[in-house]
């Protein structure tokens, strides 16, 4: 059965990890053989320093004769034996130079002793003890009897002679020196000491002529035995270094043999995803192209065919979904359609009625002036005519021009908040029209603020608000229409003041991003999030959404609006219910206007 993607992918990961695997056990067995042939080659190392120092020691011994030095030089030889006791101990299969070093020390140990004597043979029977002790008694002389320090100082050069040497000749002229100094010497333990010293040396001759045949074998071990160490130490650096290169053989070799297997493993891990991967990337682009192509998922094996099952399935319904939404479209299109025709119908029955009202607010700007001029005049004759002299004798003629007083009032303010409202209709219109022409001169903020402000003043005073002006003394002119920008800021006023029942009303200044910012802000109910830009259509009144009819067209913002473009400012307006609004106007500095 074949291996299916995921299969091949847990056989290459099983291969990598065996291969690093074989790789860490071998580096582990070769770390412990060469910490053992470590262990064993500075065994052999130190069994040849021991055996240089042994060898040291025993000149110096010849040289001297010093009990000390005799001592050090078996303490030397033991700790060599010890060190090849412990290869052979550590290595089972111990390198037969071992065997070999251990008779050179023991032959040199017996050879040594025989010409030297035990070091705890100090008693007078040793003839070496006796002689050493005579030649140390000879040579502290000088220290009581400077005189003698010459002739001692000639015995000491000639005894070193023959120790090296071991002829008959200097151990001739050595007895024939020592004599003098007996015969000539001038103090009592001079000769008594020169005696002494020949007498063990005789006896110590004799003795080194008997021990021929231990001194011969002293002489080949000795010199066969710093050889033989350093064979050993060779031998087992040998071994390590055959260690080394038959590890990094087997390392190497196993890393050849996993990078072959993940080789042929990825080349066939590639066929078998590469191949129905090509093949289903044809069949996508079959289908972008919009040809029509009919996905077999038996085709394929293991996991593709799972794969092509489900991509067979969305695309199915793929096809589905976008028949639905061609369906979809063609309803969007025929609601785009509609809604366009409704956008003009909107724009048609706009324009007719901004016409109709531009239209009958020309007709009724001429009587209704009138209409307020009469009442104007009526009002005075009321307070200056006869109906005022006679008011002041007959009670019920004074109520009657009370009356009259209060209806003319009546009429007066209604009057003027129509006329306001022709007005807007007419800036609206001419607005619309591009028949409004601009008188750009420098202003100052707050004369226009102020401007402004005068006419609402008194409504505030009667609500109770209190009017805030924030206006730095620095700020810049702007660049702009007196009359229009008085109109724009009235009519913001106008709408603070309408719907702001407590609180405050405030005016600020300031300037951002090379703009002069004016905006008026109240406490009053506020706008919904969602209408800072409805609040400046035409003809769209707040109150209708949230507190009932407010009075007005809902034209006096859509104008305020229309103004600030031409003057190629911004206007804006952020607010949330029952937090009140705030209005910003963006307009052109004066430097900064074309």
């Amino acid at each position: 059965m074949a291996l299916s993607v995921k299969g091949k992918l847990q056989a290459l990961c099983a291969v990598i990890v065996a291969g690093f695997a074989l790789v860490f056990v071998v580096d582990i067995r070769e770390g412990r053989l060469t910490e053992r042939t470590l262990a064993l080659e500075r065994l052999a190392v130190a069994a040849r320093i021991e055996a240089l120092e042994m060898r040291r020691q025993e000149k110096n011994f010849f040289l001297r004769h010093d009990p000390e030095a005799l001592a050090a030089v078996l303490r030397h030889q033991q700790a060599a034996v010890t060190a090849i006791e412990a290869i052979r101990a550590i290595d089972p299969d111990h390198d037969p130079l071992s065997d070999a070093a251990l008779a050179r020390l023991d032959a040199y140990r017996r050879g040594f002793e025989a010409i030297a004597g035990s070091p705890g043979g100090s008693d007078a029977a040793d003839p070496t003890a006796r002689y050493l002790e005579s030649s140390q008694a000879l040579e502290r002389l000088p220290e009581s009897h400077p005189a003698l320090a010459e002739a001692v100082g000639r015995v000491a050069r000639l005894e070193k002679r023959w120790l090296a040497s071991g002829t008959a000749e200097n151990l001739r002229r050595l007895t024939r020196e020592a004599e003098h100094l007996r015969d000539s010497g001038p103090f009592p333990e001079t000769a008594r000491a020169a005696r002494d010293y020949l007498a063990a040396l005789d006896d110590y001759a004799s003795r080194l002529e008997d021990a021929g045949a231990a001194t011969a074998s002293f002489v080949s071990a000795a010199r066969a035995l710093e050889p033989v160490t350093e064979s050993l130490r060779a031998a087992y650096e040998t071994r390590r270094n055959a260690i080394a290169r038959v590890t990094d053989l087997l390392d190497f070799g196993i890393q050849a043999a996993v990078l072959v297997l993940v080789a042929l493993a990825a080349w066939g891990l590639f066929r078998a995803v590469a191949t129905p991967l090509d093949r289903l990337r044809r069949h996508a682009r079959r289908l972008v192209r919009g040809e029509t192509a009919n996905l077999d998922p038996s085709e394929y094996s293991g996991e593709f065919r799972d794969l092509a099952a489900d991509i067979a399935a969305m695309e199915s319904h793929l096809l589905d979904t976008i028949r639905e939404l061609a369906g979809k479209e063609r309803e969007a299109a025929d609601q785009a359609c509609k809604a366009e025709a409704a956008r003009q119908q909107a724009e048609e029955l706009g324009r007719v009625k901004t016409d109709f009202l531009s239209l009958v607010s020309h007709e009724f700007k001429t009587p209704l002036t009138s209409m307020v001029g009469f009442a104007q005049v009526m009002r005075k004759r009321l307070e200056r005519g006869p109906l005022a002299e006679q008011a002041g004798h007959a009670p019920d003629i004074a109520a009657e021009v009370q009356r009259l007083r209060h209806n003319l009032a009546i009429m007066l303010e209604e009057g003027r908040k129509l006329a306001g409202l022709i007005d807007n209709v007419l800036e609206l219109a001419a607005l619309d029209a591009g028949d409004l022409p601009l008188a750009p001169t420098p202003l100052a903020p707050a004369e226009i603020l102020d401007r402004a402000a005068a006419p609402h003043l008194a409504a505030m005073q009667a609500k109770g608000l209190a009017f805030v002006r924030d206006i730095p003394g620095d700020l810049p002119p702007l660049r702009g229409d007196r009359d229009r920008l008085v109109f724009v800021f009235d009519q913001l006023l106008s709408n603070a003041v309408k719907f702001t029942q407590d609180g405050q009303i405030a005016c600020r200044a300031g300037v951002r991003d090379g703009l002069a910012v004016i905006a008026v802000e109240d406490t009053g109910q506020g706008i919904p999030a969602d209408m800072g830009e409805a609040v400046f259509e035409k003809f769209f009144q707040l109150g209708d959404v949230t507190t009932g009819k407010m009075p007005g067209l809902g034209i006096g913002l859509a104008a305020a609006r229309a103004v600030v473009k031409r003057h190629g400012g911004a206007i804006t307006a952020h607010g949330l219910p029952g937090r009140g609004v705030r209005v910003e106007v963006a307009l052109p500095l004066f430097e900064a206007a074309p």
